[in-house]
């Protein structure tokens, strides 16, 4: 009967451990296709793990030259600064894109999926630099001029106050090919580090990495390239709006 009631308990625990692990993982799937992306809380390139405690990790003011004419709006505008690392490149079904180009497209077609008020080029040029660049992202990370793919006013600087810094590191990227014997899949994944930096006080309001799998066509392998380039930034970029959404209320 003793042993019974040790056996009981030890099964009771261990239930209860396993349920508690499973509630910290937080996972998110994209339906109704097989297409899904992970989610992860980020520990790495922040000053406080506690990022509601932090100090003032980046100063703007002395980018941002104070104007009467520099007023506030209801509507939040960002300014934004891409990078990549040299395995973010594109190789798969004798296609191969080296991670300059790669990462170029896929950062012109996220700006254009995301749902936000950007800067101008002009404006947005103060923060494409070296010191953006060596705080917020890899060592070994490379600067993506993004100013064509944003609107350009000749002689307009600032038309509106900047409100948020958002920081998008391209890390890596890679395509899974798994043989189960009868079928064969080809899933392409991407591993993407993003940061929302205030402006108004410098902190870092959030620090993100996310994994996008995406289900590669395994008999039209023609297509798949492009379709990673169409689908993959649009993925993303609702990822990142939907982390935004939680910043205005």
């Amino acid at each position: 009967m003793k042993l019974l009631f040790v056996l009981f308990i030890s099964l009771f625990l261990n239930s209860n451990l396993f349920a508690s692990n499973l509630s910290q993982k937080k996972i998110i799937k994209l339906k109704p296709s097989e297409d899904n992306f992970e989610l992860i809380d980020l520990g790495q390139n922040v000053i406080n793990s506690n990022l509601d405690d932090q100090k003032a990790v980046f100063d703007s003011s002395s980018l941002i030259e104070k104007k009467p004419i520099l007023v506030k709006d209801k509507d939040k505008d960002f300014a934004i600064v891409l990078s990549f690392r040299k395995n973010f490149g594109y190789l798969s079904d004798g296609v191969s894109v080296d991670a300059k180009e790669f990462s170029t497209l896929f950062s012109k077609r996220l700006i254009n999926d995301l749902k936000l008020n950007f800067a101008n080029s002009i404006a947005n040029n103060l923060y494409q630099n070296s010191k953006i660049l060596s705080r917020f992202s890899p060592k070994d990370a490379k600067m993506i001029n993004v100013s064509p793919f944003l609107m350009h006013e000749k002689n307009k600087i600032y038309t509106k106050s900047i409100d948020y810094l958002i920081v998008i590191n391209l890390d890596d990227f890679y395509v899974i090919t798994t043989n189960y014997f009868i079928t064969l899949t080809k899933d392409a994944v991407a591993k993407i580090n993003f940061k929302i930096i205030s402006l108004d006080n410098g902190k870092i309001l959030k620090a993100k990495n996310v994994k996008l799998n995406f289900a590669l066509n395994v008999k039209n392998l023609s297509k798949n390239y492009q379709n990673v380039i169409d689908e993959m930034p649009k993925m993303l970029s609702e990822v990142i709006d939907k982390e935004v959404k939680t910043l205005m209320h």
